[in-house]
């Protein structure tokens, strides 16, 4: 090789993010990627890998597009190219984000042919969920124009690592060329190995998603030459998580010991967690211990009281079941409040007996006579009754701290009206197992990051009243 060949590699960016419903926490995300290119700029890298998981969701917000792609372009002056692949949190049904940036000349998705950088071909692989990589097809890539180092990019749970999935073993005996690196997404925190004689690589996270991820954040530097490969990593500064443990003793001088004990630290614009032990019988105000650091300027406050019972343990693994995905769907299904119009679009998406092709055909003749025979004076004929769903099974599980779900608001503006079906319920309903098949596989994702935050003993502390955005809006309508 005539010079040496560098590769920045990062992931799991989650950009749109809003951490404990914090806009401040949104743009600590935004910021960690920002740093990571400049550095990328700085150290005139020779190309970026992004591992997946650019965005924390398939619907970013049109702010959340826009400055992704000022990001993004700050590379191009330097001929600095973005090479990604797609992760589960992103992953939509056809079109991906990644496809857009690259029709804009910002990013280049990689995928089964290679990108050549000098000797190196560089080979991407997207999300695979978790039921389909027994089937995976490896034909799809062939030893043509390989280079004399290959590197292939995958955002999976992969084994040898902890919570492995996918066997890199099998892999890399599957593909029909030599793999050299393999540069992965999805696992939080930077792991680096070999297999047999291919190095394989975890870069971590640019932003805590969880109170678990307590390591520094990271990204890798490989560096490819003709003394083979060499991956080393380097931190990015982002935002404290601060935690504060406190033992209970004594019921009269509790409050003071903890004051005193928070008094102690540096809390200003920092993450705190005040982990309460000891003492079971002596009562606390959650209250009081949340003002008192709000008057402290700490950006977000958790108090964790391990007392009663179990103690919480952020990286307790959480139990996620994966359910038929019919079922799955039809359980949804119940839980919206959808008219005949719309129950009769899902029934039509996934009859199997209905090819494709022959949807909108279908939807439309059915939806035409099921207009011609509905009295719009009288709703109660075609809305089903909101107390239908009082037969579904709770969820046991929350993995978000956002309320209120994507997938939510897409299902009531499904339902607003039975006009509104004709235009636009083939393209809602479409998605609907793509919703389900998301939120399952983020689920799990984040279980075994430990992303999943634990329960909160606090009491609800009243919200203060928030000035009202404007709304924002989803790019992908437009498209």
């Amino acid at each position: 090789m005539e010079r040496d060949i560098r590769i920045l590699h990062t992931a799991d960016t989650h950009i749109g993010y809003r951490q404990y419903h914090s806009e401040v926490r949104r743009q600590d995300f935004i910021d960690a990627f920002s740093r990571v290119i400049d550095d990328a700029i700085d150290m005139k890298m020779d190309a970026v890998v992004h591992a997946g998981d650019l965005f924390d969701s398939r619907n970013p917000t049109l702010e959340d597009i826009l400055d992704t792609i000022n990001i993004l372009s700050k590379l191009r002056p330097y001929n600095i190219p973005f090479l990604s692949i797609v992760g589960n949190h992103e992953s939509k049904q056809h079109t991906q984000w990644l496809d857009l940036f690259e029709s804009m000349e910002i990013a280049i998705r990689l995928g089964t042919g290679p990108y050549r950088i000098g000797d190196v071909a560089i080979y991407g692989i997207d999300n695979v969920p978790r039921s389909k990589i027994p089937l995976y097809d490896y034909s799809k890539f062939t030893d043509e124009n390989c280079g004399e180092y290959n590197i292939l990019v995958m955002h999976q749970l992969m084994s040898p690592f902890p919570f492995g999935e996918w066997d890199c073993e099998e892999v890399i005996e599957g593909l029909p060329f030599d793999i050299h690196a393999i540069l992965l997404g999805d696992y939080h925190k930077n792991e680096k190995t070999r297999v047999e004689q291919t190095w394989v690589t975890y870069c971590g996270s640019t932003e805590r998603n969880s109170a678990s991820e307590k390591d520094a954040r990271t990204y890798n530097i490989v560096t490819i030459n003709d003394n083979g490969i060499d991956i080393s990593r380097r931190s990015i500064p982002t935002r404290e998580f601060l935690f504060i443990p406190v033992e209970l003793r004594d019921r009269d001088s509790a409050y003071e010991l903890i004051i005193n004990t928070i008094r102690e630290y540096d809390v200003a614009d920092k993450v705190i967690f005040v982990d309460i032990s000891g003492n079971p019988e002596v009562a606390i105000s959650y209250n009081g211990i949340e003002e008192f650091l709000a008057g402290q300027n700490a950006l977000v406050t958790r108090i964790r009281d391990m007392r009663h019972g179990e103690e919480i343990l952020e990286d307790k693994p959480v139990e996620v079941s994966f359910s038929d995905p019919d079922e799955a769907v039809k359980k949804e299904i119940r839980k919206m409040t959808l008219t005949s119009g719309g129950i009769m679009i899902d029934e039509i998406v996934r009859d199997p007996a209905v090819p494709k092709t022959k949807v909108d055909l279908e939807a439309e003749t059915r939806i035409g006579n099921l207009l011609s025979s509905i009295d719009f004076m009288q709703p109660e004929s075609y809305m089903i009754p909101k107390n239908a769903e009082s037969d579904v099974e709770t969820e046991t599980a929350t993995f978000f701290d956002e309320p209120d779900s994507q997938e939510t608001m897409d299902a009531q503006k499904v339902a607003e009206s039975a006009e509104e079906y004709e235009v636009n319920a083939v393209v809602e309903k479409a998605s609907v197992q793509e919703d389900i098949d998301v939120k399952a596989e983020n689920e799990r994702s984040k279980a075994t990051q430990g992303g999943a935050e634990p329960p909160e003993t606090s009491p609800p502390k009243k919200k203060e009243v928030e000035t009202v955005k404007p709304k924002q809006y989803n790019l992908g309508d437009y498209l």
